[in-house]
């Protein structure tokens, strides 16, 4: 075939773009290829929130999908899976990726400091409670920084609620034993009165959450970085023990803010920011605003 013909023929070619990662189909040895790489072409943490958050779209929804491992106490569900997730498991991984190029250190290191006190692997140190535990415990590990009142300006407000996790504990059910299909009926009662027992005699602790009320938010919304992580806060009542009931990430996509989170039921997918808050707003809990904060 004569070289001008050829070229001819290749030029009317269309161009393939690269398949996008999706992690929950890939194998560990290329996820950690996948992270060497966003991290070299991806040099400020911003890019590397977006990019890493990217390769979870469309995992599937799980509602608590890891736990303390194979030996764990209460909870034997995976450290951490790239298969399923739910909302506050998403960031987390999201966080440990980003922040850390080598897969194995991100996920046996970085992330067990994100999601335990002190990086104390165990179900009384994981950080269940986002108000108590979970903002608290990142601020001062210095993982994340609270940034609602700056991005919020005087429009910020406070919500305060009294967080009881004595009463938490005393809630628990057989549901919250997992791993464990060889005990007896017996042995699984024993075993949840064990937890249940855990709770007994914690303080109630006030949580105070900074967050910019929903009506302002279109205001604001350009002055959200991309790569921030957004908790939804409802208003403060007695019968709901806690106040955030969502984490999710603010990203830019295509030059516009949009919110990357696990969907409950769903997937991991995007959604227009202010159209998630629209849809938001028949809630019977009322939802007030968003409380915001910054990956270090």
């Amino acid at each position: 075939m004569p070289a001008a013909l050829f070229l001819a023929l290749t030029m009317r070619l269309p161009s393939l773009a690269a398949a996008p990662l999706r992690f929950h189909g890939m194998s560990e040895a290329a996820i950690a290829g996948a992270l060497s790489r966003i991290h070299r072409e991806q040099p400020d943490l911003a890019g590397r929130v977006a990019a890493v958050s990217a390769g979870f779209l469309t995992t599937p929804y799980k509602l608590g999908p890891l736990g303390e491992g194979n030996k764990a106490e209460f909870d034997r569900d995976p450290l951490y899976s790239f298969q399923q997730a739910d909302c506050t498991t998403f960031v987390e991984q999201v966080m440990a990726l980003s922040l850390e190029r080598n897969l194995q250190k991100a996920l046996k290191t970085t992330l067990q400091k994100i999601r335990y006190k002190d990086g104390a692997v165990g179900y009384e140190t994981r950080n269940h409670f986002p108000e108590t535990d979970w903002l608290p415990n990142n601020i001062r590990a210095g993982f994340i920084e609270d940034i609602t009142e700056r991005v919020g300006g005087g429009k910020a407000k406070v919500a305060v609620k009294l967080v009881s996790k004595a009463d938490w504990y005393a809630g628990k059910t057989k549901d919250d034993i997992q791993g464990f299909p060889g005990l007896s009926p017996e042995e699984l009662e024993a075993k949840l009165a064990v937890l249940r027992s855990r709770g007994e005699g914690l303080p109630d602790e006030e949580a105070r959450i900074p967050f910019i009320p929903v009506e302002a938010l279109p205001a604001v919304l350009a002055a959200i970085p991309s790569g921030t992580i957004a908790n939804i806060v409802r208003e403060p009542r007695a019968d709901k023990p806690v106040l955030i009931t969502h984490q999710t990430l603010v990203v830019e996509v295509g030059g516009r803010k949009v919110l990357r989170h696990a969907a409950y039921g769903r997937q991991v997918e995007d959604v227009p920011v202010m159209g998630y808050f629209s849809r938001l707003a028949a809630s019977q809990w009322r939802v007030v605003g968003v409380n915001l904060l910054a990956i270090h």
